[in-house]
């Protein structure tokens, strides 16, 4: 009886060791964390029968960090797994222009000017609207604006494209658009309105 009492505080004690190497390592600590219960409980059974009662506080107190370590680990991870993946997801959105509206004003300023154009004594046709985007962050950002034209009925007319090419934080730059407009379109877009359709950007 005796002997048995001894082992349990021992047994205890080794599922407490044990608990407690594996505690640190991802997924196997699953297996810490059931040593650290089994542990505990014979540890428990052992210091009612009063017997090892040192051995028997120290393998308590062993199973006890092995499933606290265990747990707080665990969370840990999870934690930083899943802060991860919202910025992978966040980075996915922004390089596919999802994240349009919550770029425009907090990463990037983009200004759009008035469409002008010209013809010449030939009939051919200068145009532009002058577009400027301000990286408003501190780091270097690639941009793709797609700038739309809208008809007066809402329709659109056409799209076309910035670029600003590892755009320097806090830098602007400017880019003309609707620059090659056939002379009987000219009216049309004189009268279109012109608004940001979409942004996608990329860490330089």
């Amino acid at each position: 009886m005796e002997k048995q009492k001894k082992g349990l505080a021992i047994a205890a004690l080794v599922l407490g060791i044990i608990g407690l190497a594996l505690s640190f390592l991802p997924i196997i600590n699953n297996a810490a964390f059931i040593f650290g219960v089994i542990g505990l409980v014979l540890g428990i059974v052992a210091l009612f029968r009063k017997n090892q009662k040192v051995l028997t506080i120290i393998a308590i107190v062993m199973n006890v960090l092995a499933m606290g370590i265990t747990l707080a680990l665990q969370n840990s991870w999870s934690k930083a797994l899943d802060d991860a993946s919202k910025e992978i997801d966040k980075t996915t959105d922004d390089a596919t222009g999802k994240n349009t509206e919550s770029l425009l004003g907090s990463v990037v300023d983009v200004q759009l000017g008035n469409f002008e154009a010209t013809s010449d004594e030939y009939g051919l046709v200068t145009s532009a609207l002058n577009v400027t985007v301000t990286n408003l962050s501190d780091e270097s950002t690639s941009f793709s604006i797609t700038i739309e034209a809208v008809n007066p009925d809402g329709s659109r007319l056409a799209t076309d494209y910035v670029y600003a090419d590892s755009l320097g934080g806090k830098q602007s730059m400017n880019q003309d658009v609707f620059t090659l407009i056939p002379s009987e379109e000219v009216e049309a877009y004189q009268n279109a309105s012109y608004k940001v359709l979409e942004v996608s950007s990329n860490y330089a």
